[in-house]
Parts: structure tokens; sequence; C-alpha cells
């Protein structure tokens, strides 16, 4: 329900946290800077190796990490050229790809990146070390131990 007061209407819960933003307050294990090449790439996505040395990007060949959120853009998302946050080990929030559970398998799809418990099969890649921290239905946030 919104809070009213002579400034304006506000929520009264902020949300839990939004796609790419580190879950934990503690100090982030493993972020790697990365250029983007080939496709604009949003927070929160898994992003595979790019074509050239320290270059990540949709579709790429083996997994890397999710790309973590930058508030100083002017979209959810890194363009490409520019250097993205990579997170390769830590808690990250993302939103789930079909419905997950604690117990569910971490995969990826190849060619978008997003993230969700997907049967393993060509294009759809499991997160080793992955574990979904939270449960989640189809398109809400999950939290993500990345290991």
């Amino acid at each position: 329900m919104p809070v009213q007061d002579f400034i304006g209407t506000y929520v009264a819960q902020m949300t839990v946290g939004y796609a790419g933003m580190i879950a934990e307050g503690q100090i982030v294990k493993d972020v790697a800077s990365k250029v983007v090449t080939t496709a604009v790439v949003p927070f929160g996505l898994a992003v595979g190796l790019g074509a050239v040395d320290n270059s990540v990007r949709l579709g790429g060949g083996g997994y890397i990490g999710v790309t973590v959120s930058d508030k100083t853009r002017a979209a959810d998302q890194y363009a490409v050229g520019e250097v993205a946050g990579v997170m390769r080990k830590g808690t990250i929030w993302v939103t789930a790809d079909g419905a997950v559970t604690d117990a569910s398998v971490v995969t990826y799809t190849e060619a978008t990146g997003v993230i969700g418990a997907r049967s393993v099969a060509t294009g759809i890649v499991a997160i080793p070390g992955a574990k979904f921290e939270t449960t989640a239905a189809d398109g809400a946030l999950v939290r993500v131990y990345l290991g």
C-alpha cells in the first residue's frame, strides 16, 4: 500500500533487488572487467567468451560469469565497446527463466544469457558450482550463488 505525505506518494516497501544487483553486503569475491562485443548485454545475464582477449558476449563460447548492474548507465545494459562488470564468484540477483527452487540445477541459455533451471541440452548449459538461494516463479527475481 502506498504511503502519502506532503511531498508525494511512495511505496511502503522497497523491492528486494533487481537483475544484476549484488545480493550480499560483503566484499565481492570475484568481479572482472570485460569489454562487451557484438551486441548489448542487459544486467543479470550470463555471458561467455568474446572473440578477443578480455571480452565477453551473449552466446560466447564457455561461461564466464553474470553481468553486474551499473546504475551509472543510461539503460540497464552494457553497450558494445563498454567495459562490463562480470561476477564470477559471489551472490547476485537474476530474473528466473522458468520456475526455480533452491534444489534446481542452475543453467543458462547460451544464445540469450537467461538463467534458470532448464534441462541441460544443446545451447542450455549448467553453471558449475552455482546454486539458487531462493525459490522463484518464471520472470521473478531469484538469488544465485556463483561458486
